[in-house]
């Protein structure tokens, strides 16, 4: 598991590397793929760091046409930020450098050992699924 917890942002960063984005600028760009449209407070509390990094961040993805910020119309302090279209291809493609990285690494292997690990990498990424939700329930309820 350590060697997997070194190896994988290697390949993260690799992917972010062809596609010209940094790390956190595709991790803040799927977050957003996911949840649609967030409220920078929102972003703040799920990317802790400093305030203005995110800022930065999420300014530097709309200079980029991949994020649009608007403000949300009953409370026009609260800016909302949305993925664009553009965004969404910029994820996509970052998917399939990460598959054609992963096909890469498994055609190595059997077809009968391509099969457990694609299986137990189904179950590993529910699992986390699964403890990702609980623990935003649990800061939804605090």
């Amino acid at each position: 598991m350590d060697q997997m917890a070194l190896v994988m942002p290697r390949l993260m960063r690799s992917s972010c590397d062809e596609t010209d984005l940094t790390p956190h600028q595709g991790i803040l760009l799927r977050a957003l793929e996911e949840r649609g449209p967030t409220s920078l407070t929102e972003l703040r509390q799920s990317f802790p760091g400093a305030q203005s990094t995110l800022s930065e961040l999420v300014g530097r993805l709309a200079r980029l046409g991949f994020v649009q910020k608007k403000p949300l119309p009953a409370d026009r302090r609260t800016v909302m930020v949305a993925i664009t279209a553009r965004g969404r291809a910029m994820v996509e493609q970052q998917r399939k450098v990460m598959r054609e990285r992963h096909r890469n690494v498994l055609e190595k292997l059997s077809s009968e050992d391509q099969d457990r690990i694609v299986q137990a990498m189904e179950t590993v990424a529910e699992l986390f699924g699964r403890a990702a939700a609980a623990v935003q329930n649990a800061e939804k309820e605090e």
